[in-house]
Parts: C-alpha cells; structure tokens; sequence
C-alpha cells in the first residue's frame, strides 16, 4: 500500500507549467523530508530495483538541469515499469531540453499509447513536432489536445494550447 502510496504521490506532483508547453515535476510537499541524491543513492544500492528511488533521482537530476543522469534514471524506470507514463514524460521533457526532439517525439508517442487521452502528451507532442519541422504533425496534435482539454473542462490548458494551434497555423 505504502508503495501504491509513493507512485500516486509522485503522480500527482505532476503540473503543467504556463511558460512552456511541457510537463514539469512540482514542488515537493514540504510536511516529508525530501530525499538527497546521496540518500537515493544509497537506497538504489541496497535495492537496485527501487522504481520510486530511481525515479526520484530521475528528478532531482532534472531539477539539477542533469538531463543526461535524468534521462538514465527515466529509461530505469521504464525498464523496470513499461507502462510508467511519468518517467516517459518526464524522460521526454529531458529530452527536449537536450533539443533531441526526435527522442521526445517517441517518449510522448508512448505515453499516448499508454493513456490515448491525456491531454498534455498531445501538446507535448506538437512541440517536439514542430521543433523537428513537422508542422502538419503538430497542428494535428494540437487540435487533439484542444478538444481533450475542452471535453475535461480544462480551461487553462485548452486556451495554451489554442494559443499554440493557432501561432502552429500562421506559420
């Protein structure tokens, strides 16, 4: 239970940031110590198959702007949970500050494959699209995203996203 516990936990600190298109991990709750890449460390060498551990360090890496030590406790992650959707987004957005657009692009097409209906993955998605200059791919994306976030009475992600539809049009 404990460990179902720690997965939603992480889950839910997921948020979309206004500032950019893609996902971003939010602040930890303060009420819990918050683990060190030292303590994480240790935890992973008396357990080399701690999920939660390695995605934890997965994001204190990206926190750190470490993509490439991010990208690696992602594709852990993802080794030992297929279907992890966090650690495919979280590995895309890496991805996408390393500009490996192409890389991103697969990593959000897995999290459709997982959950054909989250929203953010679609915008995501555009963006890596558009950076690889794929602009019909994006706009199509987009207009996914839209719609999701319409039908889920998202209002702040429905009018991002409109704002990125429409700036995908004009080019």
């Amino acid at each position: 239970m404990t460990k179902y516990l720690s997965k939603l936990s992480i889950l839910l600190s997921a948020i979309v940031l206004t500032s950019t298109p893609l996902l971003a991990i939010a602040a930890p709750d303060s009420s819990q110590p918050q683990p060190t890449l030292a303590s994480l460390d240790a935890t992973l060498q008396q357990n080399p198959k701690d999920l939660d551990a390695y995605l934890q360090r997965g994001i204190l890496h990206a926190r750190l702007q470490q993509n490439i030590p991010a990208i690696a406790d992602y594709t852990e992650v993802i080794r030992l949970d297929p279907n992890n959707i966090l650690a495919y987004s979280n590995r895309a957005n890496a991805k996408v500050n390393m500009k490996d657009y192409q890389g991103a692009y697969l990593d959000y097409s897995q999290v459709l494959r997982i959950e054909p209906e989250r929203a953010i993955a679609y915008n995501n998605r555009a963006f890596a699209r558009h950076q690889m200059g794929d602009c019909k791919g994006a706009i199509s994306d987009l207009k996914i995203a839209v719609e999701l976030y319409r039908i889920m009475g998202d209002s702040s992600g429905y009018q991002s996203s409109l704002a990125n539809l429409k700036k995908f049009q004009r080019k």
